[in-house]
């Protein structure tokens, strides 16, 4: 059960979809975001491979279990996607486009220029295992370490993980979805780290 936190690189990026897929969906907001079938693998894998060589400050993370890989199995259980901003190294807001199999009206209104988010899923076979934790722990050392803010928008299920690391919330967009039959309204919670300063 040995875990550890390692650099991803594209080559992950198909394992990285399909614990995203995995982790967020379905769910009662999937069908109004990706009334399709979402992004292709292949669109998807496009859409983050361009966000790495379009901005200099995206961090791809991955753990992995060695258990796992001893066996021969897939060894990555979670990924991170962390924007690391300081120095010269400002944040660029390129327009989103949200491909085939999307609601882009919808997903506008509830995304919005979120190109700040740090994204991070395991895949439900082995949540709550501390891949998640080790995930955030690399990023927040990060912050701490270069003396930044952590901002991120969270769901209701990962809310309470990201409390446990120092994150408050500050805010919450909300999106009513009736207008494409949803039945409650989608909500994302923002939320800031203070860096811990040594």
């Amino acid at each position: 059960m040995p875990l550890a936190v390692l650099p991803a690189t594209e080559a992950d990026l198909p394992r990285s979809v399909a614990i995203e897929r995995r982790a967020y969906g379905p769910n009662k907001t999937t069908p109004i975001f990706f009334p399709g079938e979402g992004l292709s693998l292949e669109d998807r894998v496009a859409q983050m491979s361009a966000r790495k060589r379009d901005d200099s400050a995206c961090r791809w993370i991955k753990v992995v279990d060695a258990d796992l890989e001893a066996k021969g199995e897939e060894s990555m259980i979670a990924f991170a996607l962390w924007f690391i901003y300081s120095g010269d190294v400002k944040p660029s807001l390129p327009r989103r486009s949200w491909g085939a199999g999307t609601n882009p009206e919808a997903c506008d209104a509830f995304f919005g220029e979120m190109d700040h988010l740090k994204l991070l899923h395991t895949d439900p076979d082995h949540q709550r295992r501390g891949a998640g934790g080790m995930s955030l722990q690399w990023g927040t050392a990060e912050a701490d370490r270069l003396g930044l803010v952590s901002y991120l928008e969270a769901s209701e299920e990962g809310r309470p993980l990201y409390e446990r690391y120092g994150f408050k919330e500050v805010g919450r967009i909300v999106v009513d979805l009736s207008r494409w039959g949803g039945t409650e309204p989608a909500t994302a919670y923002l939320m800031l780290r203070e860096p811990l300063l040594n």
